[in-house]
């Protein structure tokens, strides 16, 4: 069995592949060396283990310029960017920094914002035949979005949006070396952005979310330095897009190659949030996650070392056999649903219920618009990334 994450093929059909890595070896060890993770019961158990980490992006980060040969380059911007990546830190950092978010977040105000957001681009595709659901609709919403409840200048989010396509590489395991080159460049924009966005709330907080994590950072002992506050901030800003730019693309292009479960929806959308959540396990954003074994360890019967990368396919679990039925189709009505689109355990995605509402706001309104709505199934382009999976083009006619 040959593991390639960047073929093109397996990127724009992954699902083939996982099936046969889950059916032969759940527990792989993959040529380049990391252990490769593909069944239901072994994912979920290495979610909630606490001798499986998250990554050490510095030591990474070293790792990727040793193997570029390129000592002379200065890549330490990335790491300043992502010190402070919720999903790259272990308690109790992460356990202090979470609850910093959390305490400044405000549902309510977020709902809002995403039903306006969703109305206006909608309304900005009224009376067009052809549009690209991916860069004309899906790719504003949630940087319109989370820009809004930060406190980010309405025109300030289009440049970081681009800024954060690049910045969110720093994820994904697998990395070129223009990748370190675009990351740096992203890195060094967010960083002298939100260096000066969060002086000028500190000194003027409002009722952002940044200004409320000012405010709140003042109170803890110790508080965050100014380097974290903005690595968080970059996080935040960045973490949700891609996966909800995918998820709502994908989601279209899903219910528009499942005709009969659409056409049921379009009927029946007070089950919208159950298809949101069958829509997330057929085929959700988030593919790869990795973590690092913490120690010498036996995992269903294979010698782990410590330092080990074991790469959990997130994506594979969610069709999996042995958890759930049908697990190649999409049903729309399936209850329960113990997906794992998002990770569990104390990493589980901060972003869940901001991407799942994102979702059913804009696939509800979107449907409501365009019942009728065909793709141009030859016009399908996938962005080069399997860790966080995601359409570039999927042009709609109307």
């Amino acid at each position: 069995m040959h593991w390639n994450p960047l073929d093109s093929k397996n990127i724009a059909n992954p699902y083939p592949l996982y099936k046969e890595l889950r059916e032969n070896a759940p527990v792989f060890k993959a040529h380049t060396g990391e252990w490769l993770i593909t069944g239901y019961p072994e994912i979920r158990q290495i979610l909630k283990d606490s001798q499986f980490l998250v990554g050490n992006k510095k030591e990474w980060l070293n790792k990727g310029i040793t193997y570029f040969n390129q000592k002379d380059q200065d890549f330490s911007a990335i790491a300043d960017a992502i010190n402070t990546f919720i999903l790259l830190i272990n308690p109790p950092e992460h356990t202090k920094i979470r609850k910093l978010v959390m305490a400044a977040w405000d549902d309510r105000v977020v709902e809002k914002i995403i039903d306006e957001n969703v109305s206006s681009l909608l309304k900005s595709l009224r009376g067009r035949k052809n549009f690209d659901a991916v860069n004309d609709f899906a790719s504003h919403l949630p940087a319109m979005t989370i820009a809004q409840i930060m406190g980010i200048p309405p025109e300030d989010y289009v440049h970081l949006r681009d800024a954060g396509r690049d910045m969110i590489k720093a994820v994904d395991p697998y990395n070129t070396y223009k990748d370190f080159v675009v990351m740096t460049d992203a890195a060094n924009h967010f960083i002298s952005y939100f260096s000066s966005i969060i002086a000028a709330k500190t000194l003027h907080p409002g009722k952002d979310l940044i200004s409320k994590i000012v405010v709140n950072n003042q109170k803890e002992s110790p508080p965050l330095s100014a380097s974290q506050l903005v690595s968080l901030c970059i996080f935040l800003f960045i973490a949700g897009e891609e996966t909800t730019i995918g998820f709502v693309s994908t989601s279209l292009l899903n219910l528009h190659k499942n005709p009969e479960q659409r056409q049921w929806l379009t009927g029946h959308m007070q089950a919208l949030p159950t298809a949101i959540e069958e829509l997330l396990r057929y085929d959700g954003p988030v593919h790869l996650l990795g973590r690092i074994v913490g120690e010498d360890l036996e995992f269903e019967g294979h010698a782990m070392k410590k330092g080990e990368v074991a790469t959990l396919c997130l994506a594979s679990a969610n069709r999996d056999a042995r958890q759930f039925e049908q697990a190649d189709r999409f049903l729309p009505q399936r209850t329960p649903n113990r997906h794992i689109a998002f990770g569990s355990g104390i990493h589980f995605c901060l972003g869940d219920w901001l991407a799942k509402k994102q979702a059913t706001i804009a696939l509800s309104r979107f449907l409501k618009a365009f019942p009728n709505y065909q793709l141009d199934m030859d016009q399908i382009e996938w962005n080069n990334n399997l860790s966080i999976r995601s359409l570039k083009k999927l042009m709609v006619q109307v």
